[in-house]
């Protein structure tokens, strides 16, 4: 069961992975290539579940924790 705010905190990304075809980093708005190295994660919605995004890996710097 999640109980600290560092295991349910959706900004955190997930795993190093490869982008589908034709995805757009939210941090820069580029798009990633399809054998770029990226980090997959997810954002919060207010509508659903969150969504899964994928953020080229310089730009999901910011969201790493150790």
């Amino acid at each position: 069961m999640a109980s600290t705010t560092r295991d349910t905190d959706a900004r955190r990304d997930e795993y190093a992975t490869y982008a589908p075809e034709g995805v757009t980093c939210p941090e820069c708005n580029q798009p990633i290539g399809v054998l770029e190295p990226c980090r997959r994660g997810s954002v919060e919605r207010q509508s659903g579940p969150p969504a899964v995004v994928y953020r080229h890996s310089k730009c999901a710097k910011p969201y790493r924790t150790a």
